[in-house]
């Protein structure tokens, strides 16, 4: 029998890992979008800043890791900047749809833009950056969130919609 190994406290290489992903995607993905235009470039900045509030007000701070060091970081970050959640409600739909819906956004805005833009205009720039957000943003996202991430959570454990999809079990609202 295999023993299940969880974190308490994530790992620094771990930790940095997932704040150069995340935040390289995030740089990558402004970079598509100004590339659209200038404003609209500020605007995801500002939707990438939010969708990072969302998250720690609506997850993290329902989460087990709250005021820990989890894989992004934001546990502790949660502590500093709302209270305490119950636990229980980590699962909640009004919880984990608005989180859903802005990291989403965030994630698939400079695909859809890069599409949008290479319909109308065609350039090998917008192509090449964007299979590296491909790379970087979207396909690391899934790959590590399963084997590297959620693996070692406390709270895919104890209850985590994301987690269960990962482990093949189907998850239902409510």
């Amino acid at each position: 029998m295999v023993k299940e190994i969880f974190y308490e406290s994530y790992p620094y290489r771990i930790l940095c890992l997932s704040m150069i992903l995340t935040f390289s995607s995030y740089a990558l993905g402004t970079l598509i979008i100004y590339l659209i235009n200038s404003l609209l470039g500020v605007g995801y900045v500002i939707l990438c800043f939010v969708s990072l509030l969302v998250c720690i007000k609506y997850r993290c701070s329902f989460c087990y890791y709250y005021g820990k060091k989890c894989y992004s970081g934001l546990g502790a970050l949660s502590k500093l900047l709302f209270r305490q959640g119950n636990s229980n409600d980590f699962k909640s739909p009004k919880n984990l749809m608005p989180t859903a819906i802005f990291s989403f956004a965030v994630l698939f805005l400079p695909l859809i833009g890069a599409i949008v833009l290479m319909i109308f205009k065609f350039s090998w720039l917008i192509l090449i950056l964007s299979i590296i957000y491909l790379l970087i943003a979207v396909i690391p996202v899934f790959i590590l969130r399963k084997n590297l991430f959620c693996k070692y959570c406390k709270q895919g454990k104890t209850g985590c919609p994301a987690y269960e999809g990962m482990q093949g079990r189907e998850w239902k609202i409510g």
